[in-house]
């Protein structure tokens, strides 16, 4: 393999990675801000769980079903 054919896949690995990581980042910064599809995705993408901000979740559905039906 030639040198530069090295270079351009390295370099293609490296930018998929960085977007990776990137895109990962986000995703968990999205499901503690409390959105629950960025969890769902984080779950089915990297089989990575988050369950302080799933209990937290649980939580605050569990009042607003208490507060409807009090309404």
């Amino acid at each position: 393999m030639k040198t530069r054919e090295y270079l351009a896949i390295k370099r293609r690995i490296d930018d998929f990675e960085l977007a990776e990581s990137l895109t990962r980042t986000k995703l968990i910064q999205n499901a503690r801000a409390g959105n629950v599809t960025a969890l769902n995705m984080l779950y089915e993408r990297y089989n990575l769980r988050l369950p302080l901000v799933e209990d937290a979740l649980k939580v605050q559905v569990q009042v607003l079903k208490r507060q409807a039906i009090r309404s």
